[in-house]
């Protein structure tokens, strides 16, 4: 079987070109996303697998390999992670730990976590090779998060084949060969291990993303509404528009919750009001 929620995370090896989004987000509740392979290598796809998933949306995370050689090195990637991710609102950053890039992997992680965590990462997770799970000896309590791979026969569904490395983690990589509508490839699924889906996946952070603008739309409110500078209902204010009031709107996004208006202002600025609550297309 296929757990629900279906929480996939992926990289460049899966081509945007070759990926259906609007069919392949229908299927998914979270994904998440490669930043970067060490500090030199950045993944060539990971602005467009975000920006496309949140369009939709889909709530993301993301995830970097961790190959610091030294603990200087290590707190480099961490801010090479935090800046090429920080845009994108991420709601859990993981290192990828799978390799021993240093003799020492629990302090290097260590100050490779903390990094992060200084520079703003609310939550922090590691991503640990089941096999190499008690030679890394990472502090798993330092982290927010454990994520641990084992596939069994690897057929793309889980069948009870669990971490054999510990019992206390949170995320399972059950697959790397999971196969769903939208994508004509292999795919790493994903299931929880206790811990809910928000703890993981801010439902709220799946935006703000534009479209194209659309041709612009005039509607009467119902209701006063403030219009805000930004897709944040608790963004400053630019005025309170009243029940009756006609407004003009040519563009719309999905940004904490709410389905947002976009006005256009005189002074070339943009102002936003929520048009309703969003709860997804079609997600688990």
């Amino acid at each position: 079987m296929i757990p629900k929620p279906a929480i996939i995370d992926i990289s460049e090896w899966q081509l945007p070109s070759k990926i259906d989004y609007d069919k392949l987000a229908k299927q998914i509740s979270g994904v998440i996303v490669r930043i970067q392979y060490g500090s030199a290598y950045e993944d060539k796809h990971y602005r467009t697998h975000i920006r496309e998933f949140k369009k939709r949306g889909i709530p993301i995370a993301v995830y970097a390999w961790v190959r610091g050689v030294d603990h200087k090195d290590m707190e480099k990637e961490a801010e090479l992670f935090w800046l090429r991710g920080k845009e994108f609102e991420p709601s859990f950053w993981w290192l990828d730990i799978e390799e021993f890039s240093m003799a020492d992997m629990r302090s290097g992680c260590e100050y490779y976590r903390r990094k992060l965590k200084k520079s703003g990462a609310k939550k922090v997770g590691a991503y640990i090779a089941n096999h190499l799970y008690q030679r890394l000896n990472i502090d798993t309590k330092a982290f927010d998060g454990i994520w641990l791979p084992t596939y069994g026969v690897n057929d793309g569904f889980y069948l009870g084949a669990d971490p054999t490395a510990s019992k206390n983690y949170d995320l399972h990589q059950y697959t790397s060969n999971g196969r769903l509508p939208g994508y004509n490839g292999a795919l790493d699924l994903n299931r929880l291990n206790g811990k809910p889906f928000d703890y993981f996946f801010d439902k709220n952070a799946a935006g703000p993303v534009e479209g194209g603008t659309i041709t612009m739309k005039t509607f009467t409110l119902m209701t006063d509404i403030y219009l805000r500078k930004s897709a944040d209902p608790k963004a400053a204010a630019i005025t309170l528009l009243k029940q009756g009031q006609q407004v003009k709107i040519n563009d719309i996004c999905i940004a904490n919750g709410y389905l947002w208006g976009i006005q256009p202002r005189d002074d070339g600025s943009k102002g936003f009001l929520a048009l309703g609550e969003f709860s997804g297309f079609g997600r688990f």
